[in-house]
């Protein structure tokens, strides 16, 4: 019986994936320089360097291989649809998909040792610097803005028939979410972290509104620092939308301002100016949604997604980094119960 592939050392599993990865590259007609693995955690994020058919020059690529609990095909060619409706309404910058010479945007593969076929997606390289510095004196309001422009289009958007992506309410990331549910995290969490978890998810279910409506739509749902681009031209790019889906838009301004706070440190007048040109740049292009009075709820949630992803994941990446981190999020948990605001707690209103 062949070995499964999440029980094979590092080194092996980064091998195939490497093996993989050149595979995708030639069903794509790309013919690789380079193969430089960029991150590997559920993705495997690679930079490709190569030229393609009727192309004379060389070209970077994205290409992204979802190995373990990957969304589903359908999922992906969704994500792909808003993508492209993102560049259509030119709201923001985004990588462009590559498809394969027959017209395929999703492409799915067999894994040794993997219960059933993965997927692989290519994009175009955005050149930039990725986590835009904080203390650059526009990077806040910029981001503020990238942020509203991404919700405007959004509140726009019509998805198309088929179009099928996670929801990131209060039943997916809590009653649903790993922390909660799946026996590995029940393994990892003590009876008492147990028990502080779902007095959090009541309380933060208590204060959070319904979803629908207004306050809810399609959310990039994964917008930290990592995750923005500031391009050669001064711009600020979005990339990496596979955890994009239904949400509240207060979601993703929790996201960035949570990860701000992060590379703040112990710099509360840092954050706390940053937070303002942020949200000057919000509501210069919208309104903030009614929900921004529940923001430290929002704060709550992003840390127990990153809670979800941590007492979930078998990645030895992930689990070098993230019991410290898991360890502190339950303390600001505790603090939470006790007092009703979150780090980074701010007095917002729409």
């Amino acid at each position: 019986m062949e070995r499964s592939f999440y029980g094979l050392s590092r080194a092996t599993q980064r091998a195939r994936l490497r093996a993989l990865a050149v595979r995708v590259a030639e069903i794509h007609d790309i013919r690789c320089d380079a193969v430089r693995l960029v991150q590997y955690e559920d993705n495997a994020v690679y930079r490709l360097a190569g030229r393609r058919s009727g192309h004379p020059q060389s070209a970077l690529y994205t290409l992204r291989i979802s190995v373990r609990d990957a969304r589903s095909e359908a999922e992906q060619r969704s994500e792909l649809d808003w993508m492209e409706a993102i560049l259509s309404d030119k709201a923001v910058s985004v990588p462009v998909s590559v498809p394969t010479p027959a017209g395929d945007k999703v492409v799915g593969l067999e894994l040794a040792g993997c219960p059933g076929p993965v997927t692989a997606v290519v994009f175009g390289w955005i050149p930039g610097r990725a986590a835009p510095s904080c203390a650059r004196p526009r990077a806040a309001a910029e981001l503020g803005a990238v942020t509203a422009r991404l919700h405007e289009h959004s509140a726009g958007f019509r998805p198309p028939e088929g179009f099928v992506r996670p929801g990131w309410g209060h039943r997916e990331v809590f009653a649903e979410g790993a922390a909660l549910k799946s026996a590995t995290a029940r393994r990892r969490l003590t009876e008492y972290e147990y028990r502080l978890l779902q007095e959090v998810s009541a309380t933060v279910g208590a204060r959070l509104p319904e979803p629908g409506g207004a306050d809810w739509g399609v959310i990039h749902a994964d917008l930290h620092r990592g995750n923005l681009l500031e391009t050669h031209d001064g711009s600020t790019a979005v990339i990496d939308f596979d955890d994009c889906g239904w949400g509240f838009p207060m979601l993703d301004v929790a996201t960035v301002l949570s990860s701000v706070l992060r590379t703040c440190a112990d710099d509360r007048p840092a954050y706390e100016d940053f937070t303002e040109r942020y949200l000057a740049g919000y509501r210069s292009v919208r309104s903030l949604p009614a929900a921004a009075a529940q923001f430290d709820e929002f704060l709550v949630m992003r840390d127990m997604i990153i809670l979800n992803f941590i007492l979930g994941s078998e990645n030895a990446a992930v689990l070098g980094w993230g019991p410290q981190r898991a360890r502190g999020i339950l303390a600001l948990m505790r603090t939470y119960l006790k007092t009703g605001e979150y780090a980074g707690h701010l007095e917002l209103l729409p």
